[in-house]
């Protein structure tokens, strides 16, 4: 038997629901119980938009605004209803639209098992309490409104105060490595963007791909809280934080490692960083996916596979979720472009890999802010430090011609000098030999004539040595194996201090690429060197020679490190170490180490001095290697 309700305590109940202080959500759901418990109804629900199918009867309810009561007086009409709208459909029910002035707001749905008949005043009552719904929808929807606005005002004031921390931090230097480390630690700082971890691939347009540049973020879970530990306890300003943040261009973290070994070429577009350069527009990856929506996910825009395999859209994962996450199938990371003067220069990609907070559009749309000015900083202090190579190379060159003219001088000097002294030199010689040849063994003209002879011979001697110094050689350039010339040097040097007291360290890398030069040159370079850290250690130390393959400017080359613990060089005389006739031993013509200057010079290499004064000294050699050595995609 139908339940009849009582119309004034039944609207009582729903003008004091309605006006209570609980949250909208328990207002409404009193007032679906109190209407429930009063008609008896089996089903009593309240559907919002985001539940009502398009094309079905709910939807064309909706654009009516007309309710529909279906009783044992007026059956259904058999209006479109779809299958998700059948368990509705009862022998009773009724369904009455919410509006307000401006937009639908639900429908009230009473629904019955077994049929019954709505008489005119039921169907008077529920219109009133679905009015009294209306106004609760509205009311609640204003008091939103007016509470968010100064939350959103303030949130939005945060951000840009943020902001212009983040740039202000990014105006105190134009280092290039300086200002990428300072963008990636603002991305991930907690007062800045918040994010775990950041990465940084950068565009090379000679080569056409994306590389690695670095890395910020913990390689675990453990020093992930000891870093947001020890940030949340200091304190001052957003930039001064970042600015004071420890920055090392060698850092050794695992993450760092593996970014820099990766090497995208942009024309692979299936590759999310590729595509996210290519596209212009940021990507927000999100694992894992329900099992509802693996196959649409597959069907959509973001099917990508890539030619190892892998695809972003299954639960294989890709190229980077397999090397940066725990576990690829639910990795989930976000790219945004760098964007220059009017090109995308590189992509940033970030994760919440530890703390899993998910990645929001509102957190891309902040991050999108934020880079857009970081990679205008980024693109400024690669143009300086362009700048300030081209000056580099501009100096290096005219050091190199003033250099250049400087021995053609001194060649063609000591060319005339050599034709004026060889002459009256050689017939000196072979007259003291002539005479040596006939004098007694026990005179004493015996001992003048060995003189004789053994000065001219020196002197010849200093006339060859200036004569290769400075005349214009013709270098057979071939691939070489650089540790073999330095075994080649350490034992024909060493043969003539064995037994000395010198201990000799050696550190070659593996695997060490070759370059290219002239064998004999470069042997004698590397053996002038030897020699003279043996001389000056006086016959006790540590000898140590060091070999490792390094990248400058995303160049190969090979780092040879010769290093004595000898006395090191004189502050005061350091600065003529490589010019020639200039010695600070006795019998010495000075051409040693400018003959070394020399050779490296003409190899297209660069030597360095890292003198310790009192405690030895270092010469660093760095040439072109002819293959180079990557992590490639």
């Amino acid at each position: 038997m139908a339940t009849h309700p009582d119309p004034y305590d039944l609207l009582k109940s729903i003008i004091h629901l309605s006006n209570s202080s609980i949250p909208i959500e328990a207002k409404l759901d009193g007032m679906l119980q109190t209407i429930s418990n009063a008609f008896g109804s089996d089903r009593c629900l309240l559907l919002r938009p985001s539940e009502i199918v398009e094309n079905g009867f709910l939807s064309h309810l909706a654009s009516e605004k007309k309710p529909v009561w279906v009783d044992e007086e007026a059956s259904f009409q058999g209006e479109k209803v779809l299958l998700e709208e059948e368990d509705l459909i009862c022998p009773s029910f009724a369904c009455i639209p919410l509006y307000d002035e401006a937009s639908f707001q639900a429908i009230l749905y009473i629904g019955f098992s077994k049929n019954r008949r709505f008489s005119s005043q039921e169907t008077d009552l529920i219109l009133l309490i679905a009015k009294e719904m209306e106004g609760a929808i509205r009311n609640a929807m204003a008091y939103y409104e007016t509470s968010k606005m100064p939350q959103e005002h303030e949130k939005r004031v945060k951000q840009l105060s943020t902001l212009w921390e983040l740039n202000k931090a990014l105006l105190a230097t134009v280092n290039f490595e300086r200002i990428v480390h300072m963008t990636l630690t603002a991305i991930t700082i907690g007062d800045g963007l918040g994010f775990n971890r950041a990465m940084l691939f950068m565009v090379n347009e000679k080569r056409r791909t994306l590389e690695g540049t670095l890395a910020v973020g913990p390689d675990n879970a453990g020093e992930a809280g000891r870093i947001w530990s020890t940030l949340s306890q200091r304190k001052g300003n957003l930039s001064d934080l970042i600015t004071q943040i420890e920055f090392s261009s060698e850092t050794n973290s695992m993450l760092n490692s593996i970014v820099k070994g990766i090497q995208i070429p942009l024309e692979q577009e299936e590759c999310i960083l590729s595509k996210t350069v290519l596209e212009a527009r940021p990507f927000n990856m999100r694992f894992p996916y329900s099992e509802v929506g693996i196959d649409s996910y597959r069907e959509g825009w973001l099917q990508i596979h890539c030619e190892r395999g892998c695809s972003l859209g299954s639960e294989v994962g890709c190229y980077v979720s397999e090397h940066l996450s725990h576990d690829p199938k639910v990795y989930s990371f976000a790219t945004v472009p760098l964007w220059g003067k009017g090109k995308v220069i590189g992509v940033i990609l970030v994760d919440n890999l530890y703390n899993q907070n998910p990645i929001t559009d509102e957190d891309i749309q902040f991050l999108t802010m934020f880079t857009n000015q970081a990679g205008l900083a980024i693109e400024n202090s690669l143009l300086y430090r362009n700048l300030e190579e081209v000056h580099r190379e501009l100096k290096e060159t005219q050091a190199y011609l003033l250099h250049q003219e400087k021995m053609a001088a001194l060649g063609e000097l000591s060319t005339n000098i050599a034709h004026e002294i060889k002459n009256p030199l050689v017939s000196i010689g072979g007259f003291a030999r002539r005479l040596d040849r006939i004098i007694q063994d026990e005179s004493q003209e015996k001992r003048y004539t060995e003189t004789i002879i053994k000065e001219v011979s020196r002197l010849e001697k200093i006339l060859d040595d200036i004569h290769n110094y400075t005349r214009d050689e013709s270098f057979a350039f071939k691939e070489l194996d650089l540790q073999h010339i330095l075994e080649d040097s350490l034992s024909m040097v060493s043969e003539g201090v064995q037994g000395e007291g010198i201990q000799l360290v050696k550190e070659f890398a593996e695997e060490l690429p070759k370059v290219r030069g002239d064998y004999h040159q470069l042997k004698q370079a590397f053996s002038n060197l030897i020699s003279n850290a043996y001389q000056a250690m006086d016959g006790k130390g540590k000898l140590s020679i060091r070999i490792h393959p390094i990248s400058k400017d995303g160049s190969p080359f090979i780092r040879v490190e010769v290093e004595d613990t000898g006395k090191g060089i004189d502050p005061e005389n350091l600065h003529n170490i490589f010019n020639p006739f200039y010695s600070t031993k006795e019998a010495h013509l000075g051409l040693g180490l400018p003959t070394v200057h020399k050779i490296i010079i003409s190899h297209h290499g660069q030597i360095e001095v890292d003198n310790r004064p009192g405690e030895g000294v270092t010469f660093i050699i760095t040439l072109p290697a002819t293959e180079e050595r990557s992590n490639k995609f």
